[in-house]
């Protein structure tokens, strides 16, 4: 069985790190915050003290971690990066949500030590991280896809390769656009029926039976009209995910003014509510935004 190095153990990464260690794979951990380290550990997992010591036990290193600054600081900009200490044959995963020119960059940094490297973000927030059901997104060399494969069909329902270095952020990008999009437009739906003081769970299921349905009607709507924002995703990582697609379109040159409103609406909702809030509160923002036109 592989010996796999997880790094990164927040909301998604500390369940991703777990249905691992529930498949039988020999898993080491690291984390700067101890308690998911702790609680890993009772898990069954290893504990690593030091990058070091983490890459030096392993075949396979997952990071999970928030932004692009912090994956190349542990990957390869840091004193005590990965690339310091991965052995020829390695082959790194990063299930981050990154830049995919910081992706490609890191790619050759580790291609120059005979490391693989292979991007895989994630779709399907705490709830698909927690059941194993993620959708999985990843780019890179096929033949190191094809060596981790199994790894990855534990941690999701459908992992799908999309080409070479950067491809599976890209594809992230496009998916944190219209989840972005999306959830920005069935809340002013929903606005619109709440001012008409209707019922919203009844037109929830109204809006499921026809061409509006989509995945937020199904699986976030009824959190949402209960008030529940407790974090399954934190706005403040959508956030910097629309910032990601609004960089790609200005490198692309492309004008996506539906993209920057967006942005500019999740901007607005982290600061007048935290970063930490679920992004699904973007619909207490629109409505709060009503009451005071009114």
């Amino acid at each position: 069985m592989k010996k796999i190095a997880f790094i990164g153990l927040g909301i998604m990464g500390k369940p991703m790190a777990g249905n691992l260690i529930q498949a039988g794979y020999d898993v080491t951990v690291f984390d700067l915050v101890e308690s998911p380290v702790r609680e890993m550990v009772r898990q069954g997992a290893k504990e690593a003290q030091t990058i070091e010591q983490l890459v030096e036990r392993n075949e396979i290193v997952i990071t999970m971690l928030p932004n692009s600054p912090h994956v190349k600081a542990a990957l390869t900009d840091g004193a005590e990066a990965v690339i310091h200490y991965a052995a020829p044959g390695t082959i790194v995963i990063d299930m981050s949500s990154i830049s995919p020119k910081v992706t490609k960059e890191i790619h050759e940094a580790f291609q120059e030590k005979g490391v693989g490297f292979i991007d895989a973000p994630v779709s399907g927030g705490r709830t698909g991280a927690e059941a194993g059901t993620l959708s999985i997104m990843v780019g890179g060399d096929r033949p190191h896809f094809d060596a981790v494969k199994d790894v990855l069909d534990v941690l999701g329902g459908r992992v799908t390769y999309m080409g070479g270095s950067g491809a599976g952020q890209t594809t992230k990008i496009c998916n944190q656009i219209m989840v972005a999009g999306t959830v920005t437009t069935m809340s002013e739906a929903l606005a619109v029926a709440k001012k008409e003081e209707l019922d919203l769970y009844h037109v929830r299921d109204v809006l499921q039976s026809g061409g509006a349905n989509c995945w937020h009607l199904e699986h976030k709507a009824a959190g949402m009209i209960a008030g529940d924002y407790s974090p399954s995703f934190k706005a403040e990582l959508l956030l910097k995910d629309v910032r990601l697609a609004v960089d790609k379109a200005q490198e692309e040159g492309l004008d996506l003014p539906l993209l920057r409103k967006t942005e500019e609406m999740f901007a607005r909702l982290v600061d007048q509510y935290g970063g930490g809030i679920d992004y699904t509160a973007i619909f207490k923002q629109i409505c709060a935004d009503i009451e005071e036109v009114e």
